[in-house]
C-alpha cells in the first residue's frame, strides 16, 4: 500500500522538458528539465524516431534556466539563488567548464538578444530601480562587457541587431500591455523613437523580431488591431500590417522563431487556448507562402519567462529542423522535433511521467458562462474519472495570475493532482485575460478590477446548478494576482466559499506597491492604479481593507524571498483574518521566491493543503 507522500510524489513529480537550443553543429540541444526536483540545464543527441535519456549540465540546489547555444559552441544560462529571481549569468564552456561572469549578487541579468557576434543584455546592477543595456563580444569573458545605454524610458532591451550591429531596435516597457520601438545607432549613440507618432485609442504592443533588409524590421503589434499581428515597420515611421498581404486571424499570435539567413518565419496561433503552428515568409515587400503545419497532436507549443525559459520553438542552424515546447493536459511538456523536409514529427527526449499511465489523466471541456453584464467568461472543465459522489464532486475554481496572462491547456501535474483525489476542477479566464482581444484583456483595469471578481461570483452560481458540482463545496485557488482573486472573492462575495487557497496573493494594492522591486512598480500601476492618483482606489479593491467579510477558512502559501509579491503581503493578511477567529493557516517557504517551484516543497504544501481541505469538507 503506498503511503499518501508517495502518490503525492507521483504526481507532483511528472517532469517538465522545454526551452530548445541547437548547438551550432546542429546535431543536438540543450533546454531545461526538472528531474533533479528543480530546473536545471541538460542536452540531448538528436536522433530522428527516437527519444533520447539527456545528460545533465548544470548541477546546483538552485534553479537553473533559459540555455542559449552560443556560435563559439558555449552554453550561456541563467542562474538565481532561492527563489529571489536576481538572476546570474553562467557559462559553460567546451570543455565543461563553468564561469559566473555576472558580478552582482544582487542584480539581475537578463539576456535580451544572441547572435553570432555579441550577447545582448539589461541589468539593474547599477541602480536596482532601473534597468541598463549592454552587450559581450564573443567570446565571452567576465572583462569584455560593454554598457551600451541607461534605460531612460522604461525597461528598455535589445529586441534584434543589424547584420553590422551598428543598428539596434530597442523595446521600452511602459507596462505589461505598453511597449514602444526605438533605434538606437551604435556610432552616434542617438536613441530615436519609432513607434511613439502612431496615434491610437490606447496604448499598443510592440516587438521587433528581425531586420528584413536596411530599413524594413519585422514587428508584432496590436496597434489598430485586437490582436497580436505580425507586420513591417520602416525606420521612416510607416507600418505594413499583416492583413494587407494575408487574409487575417483573428486570434494573437504568440510564439515566433527565425529561420538563420532565410526569410522564414514560424509563428504559432493561440486559438482558444490551443495553438496553431504556422510558416510564413516575409519580406520587405510582405508576406506570403501562408503554410500550416499540423502538430502531432492537439496542443500548446509555449514558453515561460527566465524563471523557466523563453524558447517556444528553435530552427536548427542548418534550418532543417523545428524544435519546440509542447504540451497538452495529457501530454507532459516535452520537446518535440518536426523535419521541415520530410514533414514528420518525434518526441526528442524522454521524460518521466511517474508510471502513471495516459489513461489516468483527465483531458477538459471548454465551456463559456455569462457575467453580470452579459459578457462570455470561458473556463476549462476538468471532471474527475468515475461516478461522482452522490451530492457532486467538491470543485475548485484555479484562477491564474498576470493578469495579463491566460489559463492555457497545457499540462498540469497539480490539476491532475487534484482531479486524482477526487476534486473537479474549473480553470476560468476571467476578463483581463490575455488571449481574447485587447478590449476583453482591458476590461479589469483600476476602477473595474472587482468586475473581474463579479466573474468569478457568477461562474461559481452557475456551477452551483451542475448536478456534477457539489454546490456546497467550493473552493476557490490562486496564485500571484490569482492570490488576489481569492481574497477578493472570499471578502466580495463570502457566502460562496467553503475555502480558499492563496499562494502569494497580494492582500494590499498599498503596501504590494510600496513594497515589490522598485523596477516593478511603474509597470504594475499601468494596470492597478498608481499610489500618487489612484489610493483610494487601492486601499477599496484591496482584500484585507474588507477582511470582516470573510467566513471561509483560509490557506496561504508564501515563499520568503518574493520579490514580485513580498512576503508581508502574506504575513498581513494572515495576522488580520487569525484576529477575527476565522480558522488560517500560514505555510512558508524559505527557499522559494513567488511560487512553489522545488519539487520537495511542492509535495509538503499539497500535502498539507489536501489534508487540510479534507478535514474542512468533511465537517
Amino acid at each position: 500500500m503506498e503511503d499518501k507522500k508517495s502518490k503525492f510524489l507521483k504526481y507532483l513529480g511528472i517532469e517538465t522538458v522545454g526551452g530548445p537550443t541547437w548547438a551550432p553543429n546542429g546535431k543536438e540541444i540543450a533546454f531545461v528539465y526538472n528531474s533533479p526536483g528543480q530546473f536545471q540545464v541538460y542536452k540531448t543527441m538528436i536522433q530522428e524516431d527516437i527519444p533520447v535519456w539527456p545528460s545533465r549540465i548544470s548541477y546546483s540546489e538552485n534553479r537553473s534556466t533559459n540555455p542559449y547555444y552560443l556560435k563559439d559552441g558555449t552554453l550561456l544560462f541563467n542562474r538565481d539563488n532561492k527563489g529571489d529571481e536576481n538572476f546570474q549569468l553562467i557559462l559553460l564552456d567546451t570543455n565543461s567548464q563553468v564561469h559566473h561572469l555576472s558580478k552582482d549578487p544582487q542584480a539581475k541579468y537578463l539576456i535580451t538578444h544572441v547572435n553570432d557576434e555579441f550577447v545582448y543584455y539589461a541589468s539593474n546592477e547599477t541602480n536596482k530601480a532601473r534597468f541598463d543595456v549592454y552587450r559581450w563580444k564573443l567570446p565571452l569573458t567576465q572583462n569584455n562587457s560593454e554598457f551600451l545605454f541607461e534605460s531612460s524610458h522604461g525597461l528598455m532591451i535589445v529586441n534584434t541587431a543589424n547584420k553590422e550591429n551598428t543598428k539596434l531596435i530597442v523595446s521600452s516597457t511602459l507596462g505589461n500591455m505598453h511597449q514602444e520601438l526605438f533605434l538606437f545607432d551604435l556610432e552616434t549613440k542617438e536613441l530615436q523613437p519609432l513607434t511613439q507618432d502612431f496615434e491610437s485609442s490606447r496604448n499598443n504592443r510592440w516587438r521587433a523580431l528581425k531586420w528584413l533588409d536596411d530599413t524594413h524590421i519585422l514587428v508584432t503589434t496590436d496597434y489598430n488591431h485586437e490582436f497580436m499581428r505580425l507586420g513591417i515597420l520602416t525606420l521612416n515611421k510607416q507600418f505594413l500590417p499583416w492583413e494587407e498581404f494575408l487574409p487575417p486571424f483573428a486570434w494573437d499570435i504568440t510564439e515566433i522563431t527565425l529561420e538563420k539567413d532565410s526569410s522564414i518565419i514560424y509563428f504559432t496561433i493561440n486559438e482558444h487556448g490551443y495553438s496553431k503552428l504556422y510558416q510564413v515568409t516575409a519580406t520587405p515587400q510582405g508576406f506570403q507562402n501562408l503554410l500550416e503545419i499540423p502538430l502531432p497532436f492537439p496542443g500548446v507549443i509555449t514558453s515561460g519567462d527566465v524563471r523557466s525559459f523563453t524558447k517556444a520553438m528553435s530552427v536548427s542552424p542548418d534550418n532543417s529542423y523545428l524544435a519546440v515546447s509542447l504540451s497538452s493536459p495529457t501530454n507532459p511538456m516535452n520537446i518535440w522535433v518536426y523535419n521541415l523536409k520530410t514533414k514528420h514529427w518525434w518526441k526528442a527526449s524522454n521524460g518521466n511521467t511517474s508510471g502513471i499511465p495516459k489513461s489516468s489523466f483527465v483531458e477538459p471541456v471548454l465551456e463559456k458562462v455569462k457575467s453580470f453584464d452579459g459578457l462570455e467568461i470561458p473556463y476549462f472543465k476538468y471532471v474527475p474519472h468515475g461516478e461522482p459522489p452522490k451530492q457532486g464532486w467538491p470543485t475548485l475554481l484555479i484562477i491564474h495570475g498576470g493578469p495579463e496572462a491566460q489559463s492555457i491547456p497545457v499540462f498540469s501535474a497539480e490539476i491532475q493532482f487534484f482531479l486524482s483525489n477526487g476534486f473537479l476542477v474549473i480553470v476560468p479566464n476571467i476578463r483581463g485575460s490575455s488571449g481574447y482581444g485587447r478590449t476583453y484583456l482591458d476590461l479589469d483595469n483600476k476602477e473595474k478590477r472587482l468586475d473581474a471578481i463579479k466573474d468569478i461570483k457568477h461562474l461559481a452560481i452557475a456551477l452551483q446548478s451542475m448536478p456534477e458540482v457539489n454546490a456546497d463545496q467550493l473552493i476557490i485557488f490562486g496564485g500571484s494576482y490569482g492570490g488576489f482573486a481569492v481574497l477578493s472573492a472570499l471578502t466580495e462575495h463570502p457566502d460562496l466559499w467553503k475555502a480558499g487557497i492563496d499562494i502569494v496573493g497580494i492582500s494590499n494594492f498599498v503596501t504590494f506597491l510600496q513594497n515589490t522591486a522598485a523596477w516593478r512598480r511603474k509597470l504594475r500601476e499601468t494596470e492597478y492604479g498608481s499610489l500618487e492618483h489612484d489610493y483610494e482606489l487601492l486601499k477599496r479593491i484591496s482584500p484585507i481593507n474588507h477582511v470582516d467579510k470573510i467566513k471561509a477558512p483560509l490557506f496561504i502559501i508564501q515563499g520568503d524571498n518574493d520579490e514580485r509579491v513580498p512576503l508581508s503581503e502574506s504575513l498581513q493578511i494572515y495576522e488580520k483574518v487569525k484576529q477575527k477567529g476565522i480558522p488560517v493557516r500560514l505555510l512558508r517557504f524559505a527557499d522559494e521566491g513567488h511560487g512553489i517551484t522545488k519539487l520537495q516543497n511542492k509535495i509538503e504544501a499539497y500535502t498539507q493543503v489536501l489534508e487540510w481541505l479534507n478535514e474542512i469538507l468533511s465537517s
